[in-house]
């Protein structure tokens, strides 16, 4: 059954050890646990916040992020669903987080986020998120890659997120 690869990314306002970015830092233990403990997650690269590493290889800086590669937070999973996804982001410590962004990460136009499925078995890579981030940006979302507003089913038809599982999952969530 086909899941989805789930990346996001960000330009920080400062290098990892800087005050200005300290909060973010501070919160993404807390962060790993919470989607640890959400239905649908499956797995994660698992990043050392001492030497700032992932355990699913380097990260790769898309095109359309033309910047310093250590100024650039990613994170790549996978799920069960979007819907899962979904409950997950908007709730809890990430919700947190997406509401002071600004306050660590530069704004600007490019995509935070992507979305596209992977077949059962298959791991997703950083050099394949950075592909899946410059499409988006390009080309909008499509079937290839994708965002929450304007998403896809796993045959490439258009998908609309079930906002009743999503306030499911999320309430699961909640009790674990």
């Amino acid at each position: 059954m086909p899941r989805i690869a789930f990346a996001t990314i960000g330009r920080l306002r400062a290098p990892v050890g800087d005050a200005i970015v300290q909060g973010f830092i501070d919160r993404v233990p807390a962060t790993y646990d919470q989607a640890g403990h959400s239905p649908g997650f499956i797995d994660r690269s698992r990043r050392d916040i001492e030497t700032w590493t992932q355990s699913w290889g380097e990260v790769v800086s898309p095109k359309c992020y033309d910047c310093d590669p250590e100024l650039l937070a990613a994170t790549l999973s996978m799920w069960q669903d979007l819907e899962s996804v979904a409950a997950y982001a908007y709730r809890g410590h990430h919700a947190e987080a997406l509401a002071n962004r600004r306050d660590w990460f530069e704004a600007d136009d490019l995509p935070t986020y992507v979305a596209w499925w992977i077949a059962d078995g298959e791991e997703p890579s950083f050099a394949q998120a950075a592909e899946k981030f410059d499409y988006l940006h390009e080309h909008g979302p499509t079937p290839e890659a994708f965002n929450f507003r304007t998403a896809f089913a796993p045959d490439g038809s258009p998908y609309q997120l079930n906002s009743a599982l999503v306030k499911e999952k999320a309430a699961l969530a909640a009790t674990r």
